[in-house]
């Protein structure tokens, strides 16, 4: 019985084994097949020495670009506007913010020219540190703005604003979203007369005032037969690269 018992079992196993060898012998022989596939094509994608050199230096060129075509186009931050180091954000906010409304303003009024007494500055002082260097980096392109519109006989500075959400104007647009960290910025400068030229092309030759303005668009509308004044919408944007730590980040 013992013998029976045994010989019963043993042929049990191996009909299972069968059965078990019939269902996944072929999922076994694809898989060896992928994996010495995917050996043969490792081994013949490498990169020699030389390669990877010449494709390091490619990079470096392409970054280097990069940087000068950033310079070109995006402001640069201007010392005072970021906060020191070891400076709470939020005091360094409030304390340039009222420095320059008042500063500028002032000295607006002085030329005989009403400035938004607002500068496009937020009704509620952020407490975020990203927020206040956005909403900082679009003050300091008001200030050069506004200047640059007084020095050019503007009449007036209104509709001032600093956007702080970020991607909107990308997506109205229907554009994918920008790896820059933008601020837009948005106002519309008065002049008598048509007196626009001189604030338009110094808006646009921007390198004797100081760097670029981050111009978007610049829309000069019709006069104000009433009034005879001409205004000067303006889209700017402030931002800068991201930090190689946000790029890898990304990656």
């Amino acid at each position: 019985q013992f013998l029976v018992a045994t010989a019963i079992g043993l042929g049990l196993f191996l009909i299972g084994e069968m059965i078990v060898g019939s269902l996944t012998g072929s999922d076994l022989v694809k898989a060896e097949r992928d994996i010495r596939a995917a050996k043969r094509a490792l081994a013949s994608s490498s990169y020699s020495s030389a390669q990877v050199s010449q494709l390091r230096a490619r990079l470096g060129g392409l970054e280097q670009r990069t940087v000068e075509l950033a310079g070109l186009a995006l402001p640069t931050l201007r010392q005072g506007f970021a906060a020191p180091a070891g400076t709470s954000p939020s005091r360094h906010y409030i304390e340039l913010t009222g420095q320059i409304r008042q500063e500028l303003i002032a000295w607006a009024l002085r030329q005989d020219v009403e400035v938004d007494e607002s500068l496009g500055l937020p009704p509620v002082s952020p407490t975020e540190a990203q927020t206040i260097s956005r909403v900082l980096r679009g003050l300091d392109i008001v200030e050069r703005t506004v200047r640059l519109a007084v020095h050019s006989g503007a009449r007036g500075v209104e509709d001032i604003e600093i956007t702080t959400r970020t991607g909107r104007h990308g997506r109205m647009r229907g554009l994918p979203e920008s790896p820059l960290d933008t601020t837009p910025v948005s106002l519309v400068v008065v002049f008598d007369g048509d007196e626009v030229r001189p604030f338009v092309h110094a808006l646009l030759g921007s390198e004797e005032d100081g760097g670029p303005f981050g111009l978007v668009a610049c829309e000069v509308l019709p006069k104000d037969p009433r009034r005879g004044q001409r205004r000067v919408r303006i889209s700017l944007e402030a931002g800068s690269l991201p930090q190689p730590t946000d790029v890898e980040a990304g990656l």
